[in-house]
This record gives C-alpha cells, sequence and structure tokens, in this order.
C-alpha cells in the first residue's frame, strides 16, 4: 500500500483542477464540412471557424429541428467559400457543421439551412443558420412495410409495433433506414456509384445509423404501442418518448480525428456519419427507483415508479437506503454523467454559486377526469347483427316470408346507433383529485381523433390526456462558464440534475435537463457560456398546445390501422 505524503496529494488535486479549467476556458471548436466531389460516402473539411464573432448551440431533448446560429466576418475564407456554392455548378450544396467542446466530448452538428448578409453598425457579417441532427426524423417516413416496394404493395395498412418503448423506437427507426440506405427497391442516389449498390449489406456506407442493443432484459423502459402509416418518424416516436422519458441522441464521428465506430456489428463507418440512438438517463421506471427531490438538510428522497389502475396512473412509492452511493461518484477521474437514482449534481442558485440569471416555474395540474373514445365497432356490429336477426324474423313471420327486412331497417337505424353505445371511456385520477383538493378543473376530452374506448388506443389516449395536463415546474439559469461543473460534459439533456432557486424555497427539486444552450458573442466581449433549463416549462402552455403535443398523434395514427379493435 502506498502512503501519500500531503504534497503528493495537493499536487495531484492542483493538477486535476488546473486540467479541468483549461478545459472549460478553451475555446469551442466550429469546423465546416461538405460532401466529397465524386458523390462517395465521408465528408471533407473545409476549415475551422475558431475565429468566429459569434454562435449559438443549443441541445433540445427530443426536439427535432433545433437550429443553431453562426456569426462569420464577411471577408473570412469559410464565408466566401459559402457564398461561392450557390453559383457553383460543381459544387455539391449540402454543408455540414460540427461545433466541438471539451476536445470533442460535446459535439453539436447539423445541416446547411440558409446564410445571410448583414450589414451592422458599419460592419459586414455573414450569419449562418444551421439545423441539428435529429431533423433527419422528420425527414424519414414510417412505411406500412419497409420490406416491400411502396409503389407497388404495401401491407398491412399499418405497422404497429409492441414492446419496451426503446427497442421499438430504435427498431422502427432501423427498418426504415434499411429501406432508405440500404437502396432496397429503389437505384441509390448515385447509380454510376459502384459502392453504393452494395448498401443494404455494407452498413459501413450509410451516413445515418441507429445504434442499439437487441431486446433484452435490461431494457427496463416501459412497454408501448407504436404505429406508423407513412407518417413522419419524429412525429411517430414523440409520444413514446416521453411516457418513458427517453432521450434521443445524436453524435457524427469524425473518423479524421482518430475516432471509431461504436455501432455493435459496424465496426468502420465513413468520416462523418451520424449515429442515432435511444437513451434511458433519467431512470424514472428503473428498478432501483430514482432521486425525485430532497432538502438542503435531509438530502435526497428516492421514489419507485409503478403503475396502478389499469396503467393510465403513475403511484409513487419511497424507498430506502437514500444515502448510498455508486463507487463511481468516489473516483477522482469520474465526470459523469451520473446515476439517475441517485442524483450526483446540485446547482444551488444562491450568491456564492456561479447562477448569473434565474427563472423558477411552477404551476399545478389541471382537469381530474379524462375522456376518450367516441368509437365501438365491436359492439356496433353486434347491434347491426340483432336488428338484421329481429327483422328478418319478423318479415319472415309477418309479411310472407319477406327476409330482407332485417337489412333494410338496420342500414336506417344503424347510422343514428353507431358510436353511441359503450363508446366513451371515462377515467377519473382520483390522486390528483385528492390532491388539487375541493375546487378543481373537471375534465379534458383525448382529442385528435375518435378510436375504440375497448383498446390499447384508449388507454394510450388517457395516458396522454393525464400527461398534458399534469403539474409542470421548470429552473431555467445562465451559468456562465459553468462553475464548478462542466456542462454538456456532467450533464445533458435527458440527464437528471438537482437545482435549487433559494431565494423563493430551500427545496431540491430533481429533473431532467430539457435544454443546454452553448453560446458566444466574442463581438461584444462575452466568452463562451451555457444555459441550462431544468424540467419542462409548460406551466404557461394552453390546453390546446399540450393536447396537441401530446395526444393528436397518438389517436390518429393508431386510428388508421383499420383493425379497431387495436385502434
Amino acid at each position: 500500500m502506498t502512503v501519500l505524503t500531503y504534497e503528493e496529494i495537493n499536487a495531484g488535486a492542483q493538477a486535476r483542477c488546473d486540467a479541468i479549467d483549461a478545459m472549460r476556458r478553451a475555446r469551442p471548436l466550429p469546423r465546416l464540412w461538405t460532401n466529397k466531389p465524386d458523390g462517395s460516402p465521408g465528408l471533407v473539411l473545409m476549415g475551422s471557424a475558431k475565429d468566429s464573432i459569434a454562435g449559438e448551440w443549443p441541445f433540445k431533448r427530443n426536439q427535432f429541428g433545433t437550429t443553431g446560429t453562426l456569426r462569420l466576418r464577411l471577408d473570412h475564407y469559410l464565408a466566401k467559400w459559402l457564398i461561392s456554392i450557390p453559383d457553383d455548378p460543381d459544387a455539391k450544396k449540402n454543408v455540414v457543421i460540427t461545433v466541438d467542446h471539451y476536445g470533442g466530448k460535446v459535439r453539436w452538428s447539423g445541416l446547411l439551412k440558409f446564410f445571410k448578409a448583414v450589414k451592422k453598425n458599419g460592419l459586414w457579417y455573414l450569419d449562418v443558420t444551421f439545423v441539428d441532427d435529429l431533423q433527419y426524423l422528420q425527414f424519414l417516413l414510417g412505411a406500412p412495410n419497409p420490406i416491400l416496394p411502396i409503389p407497388v404493395f404495401q401491407f398491412p395498412r399499418v405497422l404497429p409495433l409492441f414492446g419496451p418503448a426503446k427497442w421499438c423506437i430504435s427498431m422502427m427507426i432501423l427498418l426504415n433506414l434499411i429501406r432508405v440506405e440500404g437502396n432496397l427497391w429503389t437505384l441509390p442516389d448515385d447509380p454510376f456509384a459502384v459502392g453504393g449498390w452494395g448498401g443494404l449489406f455494407d452498413w459501413g456506407s450509410w451516413q445515418v445509423l441507429i445504434k442499439a442493443n437487441p431486446i433484452d432484459l435490461d431494457d427496463s423502459s416501459v412497454w408501448t404501442l407504436i404505429a406508423t402509416r407513412m407518417n413522419r418518424m419524429d412525429q411517430v416516436i414523440q409520444n413514446a418518448l416521453d411516457d418513458a422519458q427517453l432521450t434521443m441522441r445524436y453524435r457524427r464521428i469524425l473518423t479524421v480525428d482518430g475516432e471509431t465506430s461504436d455501432v455493435p456489428g459496424v465496426p468502420e463507418v465513413a468520416n462523418g456519419a451520424l449515429v442515432l440512438e435511444v437513451v434511458d438517463t433519467s431512470g424514472y421506471y428503473s428498478p432501483d427507483g430514482t432521486a425525485t427531490g430532497g432538502g438542503l438538510a435531509g438530502g435526497f428522497a428516492r421514489t419507485l415508479q409503478s403503475f396502478a389502475s389499469g396503467f393510465v396512473e403513475d403511484v409513487q412509492t419511497l424507498v430506502g437506503d437514500p444515502e448510498s452511493w455508486p463507487a463511481s461518484y468516489f473516483d477522482a477521474d469520474y465526470l459523469g454523467p451520473g446515476d439517475p437514482t441517485r442524483t450526483w449534481i446540485v446547482i444551488r442558485d444562491s450568491k456564492y454559486s456561479n447562477v448569473e440569471t434565474s427563472e423558477w416555474t411552477w404551476g399545478p395540474a389541471t382537469a381530474v377526469r379524462a375522456i376518450v373514445g367516441g368509437d365501438n365497432p365491436l359492439v356496433d356490429q353486434l347491434a347491426r347483427l340483432t336488428i338484421e336477426s329481429i327483422g328478418a324474423l319478423i318479415g319472415y313471420f309477418l309479411l310472407a316470408g319477406f327476409s330482407g327486412l332485417g337489412s333494410i331497417v338496420a342500414d336506417v337505424v344503424m347510422p343514428f346507433l353507431v358510436g353511441t353505445i359503450f363508446a366513451w371511456l371515462e377515467w377519473q385520477n382520483h390522486t390528483r383529485a385528492h390532491n388539487l383538493g375541493w375546487v378543481h378543473l373537471w375534465e379534458v376530452f383525448g382529442q385528435g381523433a375518435e378510436n375504440n374506448a375497448w383498446s390499447l388506443g384508449a388507454i394510450v389516449a388517457l395516458r396522454g390526456a393525464f400527461l398534458a395536463t399534469r403539474s409542470q415546474s421548470a429552473h431555467v439559469m445562465s451559468m456562465g462558464s459553468g462553475g464548478r461543473f462542466l456542462p454538456g460534459l456532467m450533464f445533458m439533456p435527458g440527464d437528471r440534475i438537482g437545482s435549487t432557486f433559494e431565494q423563493a424555497t430551500s427545496t431540491i427539486r430533481v429533473d431532467q435537463v430539457e435544454e443546454l444552450t452553448l453560446s458566444w458573442d466574442y463581438g461584444a466581449d462575452q466568452p463562451h457560456e451555457y444555459k441550462a433549463q431544468i424540467g419542462l416549462a409548460q406551466a404557461a402552455m394552453t390546453l390546446a398546445e399540450r393536447q396537441t403535443r401530446q395526444i393528436s398523434f397518438a389517436l390518429s395514427v393508431l386510428q388508421n390501422i383499420g383493425v379497431h379493435l387495436l385502434s
């Protein structure tokens, strides 16, 4: 056993602090890339914009198509190159940006949206807007059957997947990546590029891949039902991500920087290949529970989340042993992300902290009851059969064997009966009603499309209605350079961290990071800084906005299945 002296321990600690400070002070590195002239896989570096004037790069949890901006001098060589692209017939028009921080451990990337030349205070700039790489899921449609040729035959009518949310989302994306990247039933983008014909078997040539594990026992994400009938992929997976508190992450692999593929079964990828991954850094439904809050003196409370009342309502159960911590937390080189069951970061908003500006928002839940449905095809068919049978008997015995009377009567009566018998499902959240008290709002309708009241779709609709009207809280803060923390490296959107607003309350509130923005404006003498939003700031949203986000798509897609017992 080696015994260290005080001087050795102090020197080691100081070296560690100096390394972290150097990492924190290092400027972000924006770089622009373009496609190869011959159309082969891989990106070509055009140059670095480390001497840019300003930039803003938001990481948002499960927000597809977030924009980032870069400001360059108009006489910057990259600005001149960008301006030349529209008039250069040989130039590949798409431009990719990567913004690295902490030596590439944090990376924002996206595609060029547009640029504009600006004159301000007698100076000329080029403002360039990019859209982050999650937008790829906005431009990927979920085919009813990705294996069959779309123009010829698509059966079944809708593709449903049921299972753990993480696996279902990943599988849905993979099936359609095989369709578009594997050139299944379609010609390659460049038919004359020989390498493009092997896409079905050579995944290393794909521009986008999905990283996932097989459906196994360690996937503790909530089971879900997702379905598509040529819907946009971001809409297909949005509700499943939110309900299971999963996060879609992305990263471009830059092989020119020495990076290698971490996608199972794909040892080599082209430079700049985009890798998507569904991660569960919330731990909200983990078997060990998750940290949900606490006090400055008493420490954290850890709760176990389970379902009750037909899988519609969540039930929290306090679990013991709140002071035990993972062994990794005691490692001097550990930088996260933390164990979601026992949060390791608490950002204290006090006069001694690095928090510069802060806003804390809270809003109570609204309706205590949800009504869904409007349709019950099984009962409607039974009613029609009953009417036809009775009418046929009456016609046969009283109208000289006129057995067609039943069908005539059914055709007249059924339009007035369809969707009226056992067609609605009403559910009250008694826990919410008790917590709100005597004065409370009554009910909401799971609006978006009618669905079968006796179905999995009805459960999805009920849960979506309660999610859309639940209590919401958020803490938005500007952290400067991060102080003792390294935002983006120690925590990212989707990770659970604690925060306080000590002028208002002494409670530590633990929630997912929803947004993290890296920005700088060297022209205004503002160094790079981070702004974090913890929790979902929907308290100020209207009911219609929340319902549109949480409910509409789930019902409309499930309605398309056609087999109404599932929809």
